[in-house]
Order: C-alpha cells, then structure tokens, then sequence
C-alpha cells in the first residue's frame, strides 16, 4: 500500500476549501477584465489545452464555454495542438492552459511559440513554473507537492478550472462558496469510499479490461478513471461516451464484460440508464456512479453520490476510482499509484 496516495487523497478537502476562500480576492478582478474582453469582441476564439488529467478535466469547461460563449471554442491536446496545428492560436485568441506542473514537454513547446495569443489563463498547481509565468492570469491551486498518481492536483484543477468558467460566463456569484460546501462533501464521501471500492474491486475483477462511460460532463470522469486505472492499477482501460460504445464496441459485451458507468446529469441521463440495461441484458457486469444511481443486482454494483452544486459533480465522480485502483493493483500484484516506467512530471514529448 502507498501511504503517500493515501495521503494525496486526504488532502483533497483541505486544498478545496482553501481554493474556495482565496480565489475571487486572487483572481476575479482579472477574470472580470477578461470577460469584458469576451463581450467586447477582442478574441476570435477560446482555446483550451492540455496533457493527460488536465486535458480530461477542461472537458467540462469546453462544454460550458461552448453553451455560453458567443465565440468558437476549441479543446486541443496540447502536444497534437503545437505539432499539427499551431495556426489554431492567433493573436485574438483567448487560451487557457492547465497543467499540473506547468512544465511538461508539450506545455513548455507551447509557452515558446513564435504567435502569443491575445490572452493567456494558466491552472497549475503552483505559481512558479513555466506556463505560470508566461501567463497574463496564473491561476495556482497549491495543492501541494504530489508524489503518485494524480489525485488532489487534478480534483483542485477541476474546481478552478469551475471557477474560471464561472468568471468568465458571468456566474460566479457564490460560486467560491459552492467550492467551499463541496469541501466538506467530498471529506465525507471519502470516509465512506474505501469498503465501496473494495466491493467494487470484487464485482469486477482484476483481470478483464474495464470500459468506462460518461456523456457530457461526466465523459471527463471517465476519461480521468482509465487513464487513473492503468496509472495506478496497471489495467487496460477504455474511456468512451455513451454514444461512441454504441457505435462499434457495443459488440464485446457478452459474459465477462466489465464497465464502470458514469450516470451523470441532465437530459442523457435515461440514454446512459438505458445502455447500462443493455450491458447487464448481453452479459456484462457494471459499477454504476451517480447520484440515485438505482438499486444493486448480481450485475449491477451501485456508487451513490450526493447531490451538488451543477458543474462540480466530476470532482466527486472520480474519487470511488481513487480508491477503487489501490485493491485493484494489489489482486494484479502491483503497489498501487507506483511507477514503473514513467514519471511524475512528463518532460519528454
């Protein structure tokens, strides 16, 4: 067992109320110049870019800026981003940047293109790496130093990533404090989440590959949760929407088939409901994550969430995975959330 996952983990509620507390006086100002930016015309596009769990999570921020915002919206990895098309970033372009170290290879390409953009937000842990100091607006969650597999870094990510959208859609009033409430919601389904997770561990088993699925929102948590999997656990694992399992991989459900589902929120809730029904009618056995997630059977294992506030459930959604990784890697042999072949801070490209 890594005592220091296990701790990374505990330090979550922590490092969310205190993102709460401080942000608007930190950083608000500045978000309100960069929203009366936006309704003035001065950008010609939003770009929004990063590697690994920082890319999963501006997945949602994609998706509200998109819905609120009266210009293209774009989410680029940012290795492909700089490689193949590093037209996309012009000199009216608004670019928000997240990254746990700010000091990746393929972020360290970007902060040295030849075009800067019209404005630059950066979401990194601290305040003095790379990508924070090229930034116009250097957003630092101060996490903390983390040591294995991402954890806290990506869930305070998430949450000021929230809070930048907020800002910049004109829906930030009480925002913060939301952060902070989910504090304390997240302290209290982290207490109850280990037993959970070993259940689930058991319901699924450590051999067969995982598919995870989410729509919407909740595609993030299931993005984060396999890339989380083979991380920490050393199992391959597929992220999908409900959609795209439908079209094609629909047909390795039989007996055997294991998916952790991600029921997420609004009107595509019963098309995910739906395709969990389908699974267990073909065969396959599912951990479902959600809020009223439904009852249990022998093929179904339910995570209950508690309701919050609209936009943060990923950062609820992805810790049953945190925990459920660590019996996962034990039955496979592995320590969980170790490495073995990488490294923390990914320099190369």
């Amino acid at each position: 067992m890594s005592d220091a996952y296990l701790a990374e983990i505990a330090e979550q509620p922590g490092i969310l109320d205190r993102l709460g507390e401080v942000f608007d006086a930190t950083w608000g100002a500045a978000l309100g110049q960069v929203r009366a930016d936006i309704q003035a015309g001065r950008f010609d596009r939003v770009v929004l870019t990063g590697m690994g769990g920082s890319l999963h999570g501006a997945h949602p921020a994609h998706l509200a800026l998109t819905r609120a915002l009266p210009v293209p919206v774009l989410l680029w990895e940012s290795g492909e981003l700089t490689q193949q098309a590093p037209g996309a970033v012009t000199a009216r372009t608004l670019l928000i940047a997240i990254s746990q170290s700010g000091e990746s290879g393929e972020v360290r390409r970007l902060t040295e293109a030849a075009a800067r953009p019209a404005c630059v937000i950066s979401i990194t842990n601290t305040a003095d790496n790379a990508l924070a100091r090229w930034a116009d607006i250097a957003v630092a969650t101060q996490a903390g130093p983390e040591r294995t597999a991402s954890t806290k870094t990506y869930t305070a990510g998430l949450a000021a990533t929230h809070l930048v959208v907020a800002h910049l859609t004109g829906t930030a009033a009480g925002s913060a404090g939301e952060v902070r409430a989910l504090s304390h919601t997240v302290a209290d389904l982290i207490a109850r989440l280990p037993t959970q997770a070993d259940a689930a561990a058991r319901h699924l088993g450590h051999t067969a590959p995982l598919t995870v699925i989410g729509r919407g929102d909740s595609y993030a948590s299931a993005a984060m949760a396999a890339l989380l999997t083979e991380e920490a656990a050393k199992l391959p694992c597929e992220a999908l929407t409900g959609g795209q399992f439908r079209h094609g991989p629909l047909e390795l459900v039989r007996d055997g088939f294991r998916a952790v589902v991600y029921l997420g929120q609004g009107p595509a809730r019963p098309l995910t409901e739906a395709l969990v029904e389908r699974i267990v009618a073909l065969g396959g056995r599912v951990v479902t994550i959600g809020t009223t997630p439904g009852p249990a059977s022998d093929a179904v294992l339910p995570i209950a969430l508690p309701e919050i506030a609209p936009g943060l459930l990923p950062v609820l959604e992805i810790l049953p995975v945190q925990f459920l990784v660590i019996p996962l890697a034990i039955a496979r042999g592995f320590e969980p959330a170790a490495f073995l072949n990488a490294q923390k801070i990914t320099t190369g490209e």
